[in-house]
């Protein structure tokens, strides 16, 4: 089972803060919405937060 990690994330786009989760491999997805108000899909970490216990990996 691949692990993610709770992290703040911003959207590359507009700059707009989300709770995000990152991947072991890198990919980084919002909670809670599958993309930013403006539309964006691509999201940056701010910083790293402890491993997600409740995660599922998709």
């Amino acid at each position: 089972m691949a692990s993610k990690t709770r992290a703040a994330g911003t959207c590359t786009k507009c700059g707009n803060v989300f709770a995000v989760r990152q991947s072991d491999g890198g990919a980084i997805e919002p909670i809670g919405v599958r993309q930013c108000s403006c539309g964006g899909t691509s999201f940056e970490v701010l910083e790293s937060g402890p491993t997600d216990p409740y995660a599922t990996s998709e």
